[in-house]
C-alpha cells in the first residue's frame, strides 16, 4: 500500500515543530551550529548554541596540519551559557581552516572555512528562507538551496540578505533555520542583513555579531551591508552619510552593496521598488561605481541595469514565490519566477563574473516542487569589467541556455561587454 501524501505531509510538519523538545531532551547537543561569522584575512568567529547552558572549546587547525591528523591550536570558553562566540585569532590569509566545537559531552564533526586573501573570491548572495506554515518548513525549501550552497568550492562566504525567520523573536524558528542551513552555515562563513521580518530583534545581533550596517572587504571586493527596514528611515541621513564615507574609502576594490528591500522590481505585490531608498542611494551607487547592489524581499528573481550599475534582487531562499507583472521597470534586464536559486559571484582584480544558479522549480502556488536543477546549472551569466560609472552598459546574448522542459523554463545566457 502507498502511503497517502496528506498524512505523510502532516507528520514531516509535526516532525519540526517536535525538533525543539527533541533537542532538549538530548540537553547539550549543538541546537545551532557550529557555524562562522565575522572572517577576516586573519580572524573568524566560531558560534555555536545547546540547549542547556554548558561550556566549550574550539579546535583548529591550517589544512597542511590537519592533513597530517591533529588539531593545532584549542580555544576554551568556561563561561557556563546556551549561546558561545570563540574567536580565532592570528590566522594566515587566504587560508583553509578545519575546526571542531566540543562541548562537556559534544563533538562536532570536522567542518572548515576560508580566511580573506587578496585573491580572487568567490561568495554567494540569496535570501528569504523563512518557511510558511502549515504548507512547508524550512527544511523542506530552504535546505534544497542551503546544501547546493554548500557544495559550491573555493567559497569565501555566504551574504545573507534578510528574512531568516518569519518573527525575529522566535527562537524555535531560528532553530528551524540554522537546522536546514547546518552543513552550509558549518563550512562557510556568514555576512547577514536585516529583513523587515527580523523586526530590528536583539534575536539577530545577538547571533550574528554586527551592527545594523556595516562593510567589510574580501579579495578585491568592498561590500557595504545596509538597513533598509522602516525603523532605519528615521536615520537615513546618517544611513546615507555613512554610506557616501564607507564607498568613498573603497578605493580601486569593486564595490557593491546588500540590503533587503530592492530599489528596482517589477513584482506584482511590490511594483516600482523602494522610491525612498532610490532616490537617497541610487545617485551614490553611481557616483562612486558600485559594480553590483543585492537585495531580496519581493521573491522573484529580478536583474536590472541602470547607469552602469547591476542591480541583482534574489529573494530565492526558500519562501514562497510570487510572479512578476507585464509591465517591467525601466532598466529591466531578466528575471526567472517560481524558482529557488541562489547568485555566485566570483571577483578577481579586472572581472566581476555574476551567475544565477538555479535550484528547485515550484509550483505556481509555491506548495509543490516540482524539479530540481541538476547540480551547476546557470540561468543567467553577467560579465562586468571595470567602466566608470553612468556609462551605458552593451548587452549580448551568447547561446541560449536549455532549461529542462519539464521545468517549463526558457533560459538566456548573457554577457556584458564593458
Amino acid at each position: 500500500m502507498k502511503p497517502d501524501r496528506r498524512y505523510l505531509g502532516a507528520w514531516l510538519f509535526l516532525a519540526m515543530l517536535l525538533l525543539p523538545a527533541a533537542a532538549a531532551a538530548a540537553g547539550t547537543d549543538l541546537l545551532w551550529g557550529p557555524y562562522v561569522t565575522g572572517t577576516d584575512e586573519t580572524s573568524a568567529v566560531i558560534s555555536w548554541k545547546t540547549v542547556e547552558p554548558t561550556g566549550g572549546a574550539v579546535a583548529y587547525a591550517d589544512e597542511a596540519a590537519f592533513l597530517k591528523g591533529e588539531y593545532t591550536v584549542e580555544v576554551t570558553s568556561l563561561e557556563e551559557a546556551p549561546l558561545h562566540h570563540i574567536t580565532l585569532t592570528n590566522l594566515t590569509p587566504g587560508m583553509v581552516y578545519h575546526y571542531v566545537v566540543r562541548t562537556d559531552e559534544v563533538t562536532s564533526p570536522d567542518c572548515r572555512f576560508r580566511t580573506f586573501g587578496d585573491g580572487p573570491c568567490t561568495f554567494v548572495v540569496y535570501s528569504d528562507t523563512r518557511g510558511q506554515a502549515p504548507y512547508f518548513t524550512p527544511l523542506e525549501r530552504h535546505k534544497l538551496v542551503a546544501d547546493r550552497i554548500a557544495e559550491e568550492k573555493n567559497l569565501s562566504f555566504v551574504l545573507h540578505c534578510g528574512d531568516f525567520v518569519t518573527f525575529g523573536h522566535d527562537l524555535d524558528e531560528w532553530d528551524q533555520f540554522f537546522a536546514s542551513g547546518r552543513r552550509m552555515l558549518a563550512n562557510t562563513t556568514i555576512y547577514p542583513a536585516l529583513g523587515n521580518h527580523e523586526g530590528n530583534r536583539s534575536v539577530y545581533y545577538e547571533t550574528f555579531g554586527v551592527p545594523e550596517w556595516y562593510s567589510f572587504e574580501c579579495g578585491q571586493a568592498h561590500i557595504a551591508v545596509l538597513d533598509s527596514n522602516d525603523w532605519a528611515k528615521g536615520r537615513l541621513d546618517e544611513e546615507t552619510a555613512w554610506l557616501e564615507e564607507d564607498l568613498a574609502g573603497a578605493g580601486n576594490q569593486w564595490a557593491f552593496a546588500a540590503f533587503h528591500h530592492p530599489i528596482f522590481s517589477s513584482n506584482e505585490r511590490h511594483w516600482g521598488g523602494d522610491r525612498t531608498l532610490r532616490e537617497s542611494w541610487a545617485p551614490l551607487f553611481e557616483r562612486h561605481g558600485v559594480a553590483g547592489v543585492f537585495s531580496g524581499h519581493v521573491h522573484a528573481y529580478e536583474h536590472y541595469e541602470v547607469n552602469g550599475t547591476e542591480y541583482f534582487v534574489i529573494p530565492c531562499g526558500g519562501e514562497a514565490l510570487y510572479p512578476l507583472a507585464e509591465e517591467k521597470m525601466v532598466g529591466y534586464a531578466n528575471g526567472l519566477e517560481h524558482t529557488l536559486a541562489y547568485l555566485r559571484v566570483q571577483v578577481t582584480a579586472d572581472r566581476v563574473t555574476a551567475e544565477v544558479i538555479p535550484v528547485a522549480r515550484l509550483s505556481e502556488d509555491s506548495r509543490e516542487v516540482v524539479y530540481l536543477y541538476p547540480p551547476n546549472s546557470t540561468f543567467e551569466r553577467v560579465e562586468m569589467t571595470p567602466q566608470r560609472a553612468g556609462e551605458d552598459a552593451a548587452q549580448a546574448p551568447l547561446s541560449p541556455f536549455c532549461a529542462c522542459a519539464a521545468a517549463g523554463i526558457a533560459a538566456l545566457w548573457l554577457r556584458k561587454e564593458r
